[in-house]
């Protein structure tokens, strides 16, 4: 049973990494076009809207759907009163947030934000369902139907929103591809769960799952106030076009960071979950994927340092060379970010939640105070204020899991051990080169792109043959392994 269950976790992860590298490629290349048509100050607006968007799901969310993966077992009386109750909170928050959308407005001093925030809130409704659906294809580990539908989606928004911008629809492009893009994933999200809602609710189920769900709820509360409180501020004091600016360092940044985490984290809540009564077994598969997510966010959010320049001049145009310091400084962050994402998953599982609720607390009143003292430095202070906050949450979060697993500081020090070296010729490699070529190519320029691309690969492969560390050789045979694998446990799991 053991070893199905670590087969069908690869499986899962491997449908998750698919459906993160084919959205996140896709939007990248929209986002590219959508950038030379479109300008700052819509990128701004859009961003602004989504505060509130963001927040309204926090209210809308009472972690019911993190239950619902995280029980046991459950029955059919509970998912229809996890779906009954998150209906009503959904409506409840789209009446709230379409009368209260003129106060943020007046807020932030931009009146467009008004409609903006009505017409994309919309989405709250039709996401209850597709929340409940998703949560029992997760409890199966059935990825597989999971990437499809958000791969649609995700093609679906991109092709909306484009050609609502050659239209010259402004910002409305983007809101009108999201919306429309949540009717196509709930249609084939239904249909692949093959659940139907019922409305039925019982308190005596709604309390039990309560207790768990809030506190799971409030950590979403905190996540809001962490993830967002730059871009409130940012758009209160420097104004939209700063934001815009802004917006578009942390979503390229935000593709590699955040996306190397959920691409294995979702599959590994489900499978922890249901290892959590063994603790050793826990910590030694914890360290086996911090070794594989650090092998893999080093290079890649190291490497960004050095290509901003290049990316964002050749990809978005000059317009957008304000975002390359912010960009760069913000990597820095999402290393962090990165390998702090590893522990959600085992924090979740064993309901360590309230010593991350503390954690978050903690970090939220720093980041808070960190950026407005920055805020007078322009959105590269607010960059460093984020990463400073980043590290200090990132000791705490190691010492929850320290205090709580049989896992020490030289067991996460022996996870890092290969990335870190191995960046540290991937830097002093990509010093050269520029120290080299700069001279005959700007830092901006195709060229320097490929020759800094090809001096991380190269820094990568040396580094590998003089140290040698297991870690990236058994990376690349679980790989392999994995997508060898993948059709014969792929059956099994969508086959119910």
């Amino acid at each position: 049973m053991a070893k199905d269950l670590k087969e069908r976790t690869k499986v899962a992860v491997l449908w998750n990494i698919f459906n993160i590298v084919f959205s996140k490629t896709s939007r990248l290349l929209t986002s590219i076009v959508l950038a030379r048509i479109l300008f700052p100050e819509d990128f701004g607006l859009y961003g602004v809207s989504l505060i509130v968007i963001r927040f309204g799901r926090r209210l809308t969310n009472f972690g019911f759907s993190t239950v619902l993966i995280q029980k046991k077992e459950i029955d059919k009386s509970e998912v229809n009163t996890v779906f009954t109750a998150s209906l009503v909170i959904n409506l409840t928050v789209f009446v709230i947030l379409f009368f209260g959308a003129p106060y943020f407005a007046a807020f932030v001093h931009n009146d467009r934000v008004v409609n903006l925030v009505r017409v994309i809130s919309t989405a709250f409704v039709l996401n209850t369902f597709i929340m409940v659906a998703e949560s029992l294809l997760k409890r199966d580990l059935n990825f597989k139907a999971i990437s499809i539908s958000r791969s649609v989606r995700s093609v679906s928004n991109n092709i909306i929103a484009i050609t609502l911008a050659i239209l010259n629809f402004g910002v409305w492009s983007l809101i009108g591809g999201e919306i429309i893009a949540v009717v196509i994933n709930l249609v084939l999200i239904m249909i692949y769960s093959r659940w139907t809602p019922q409305i039925y609710f019982k308190f005596s189920i709604f309390k039990r799952l309560y207790s768990y769900g809030m506190r799971v709820s409030f950590v979403q509360y905190l996540n809001y106030f962490i993830n967002n409180i730059d871009y409130l501020l940012i758009s209160r004091f420097l104004g939209m076009t700063a934001l815009g600016y802004y917006e578009r360092a942390f979503n390229l940044m935000d593709m590699t960071r955040r996306q190397i985490g959920r691409s294995m984290n979702e599959a590994l809540f489900s499978a922890f979950s249901r290892i959590k009564e063994d603790e050793e077994r826990v910590a030694k598969n914890l360290k086996q994927v911090l070794n594989y997510t650090s092998l893999i966010a080093y290079p890649i959010l190291i490497g960004l340092i050095f290509l901003a320049p290049s990316v964002v001049y050749n990809l978005y145009g000059p317009k957008w060379e304000q975002t390359i310091v912010p960009l760069q400084i913000m990597s820095v962050s999402g290393l962090f970010n990165t390998i702090i994402t590893a522990f959600f998953p085992v924090i979740f599982a064993m309901d360590f939640i309230n010593a991350r609720i503390k954690a978050q607390a903690v970090y939220l009143i720093l980041l808070t105070g960190m950026i407005y003292a920055s805020i007078s430095y322009g959105i590269n202070g607010v960059a460093m204020a984020v990463v400073v906050s980043s590290v200090v949450y990132g000791v705490l979060i190691l010492r929850v899991i320290v205090k709580k697993l049989p896992f020490t500081m030289k067991d996460f020090w022996q996870t890092q051990k290969a990335p870190f070296i191995y960046s540290l010729f991937q830097i002093g490699l990509s010093f050269l080169s520029i120290r080299i070529f700069t001279p005959y190519f700007k830092l901006t320029s195709i060229p320097m792109f490929f020759i800094l691309a090809s001096s991380s690969v190269i820094a990568f492969l040396l580094a590998h043959l003089i140290f040698r560390f297991p870690a990236y050789s058994n990376l690349l045979k679980e790989f392999t392994g994995m997508i060898l694998k993948t059709k014969k446990p792929a059956e099994g799991v969508s086959g119910k």
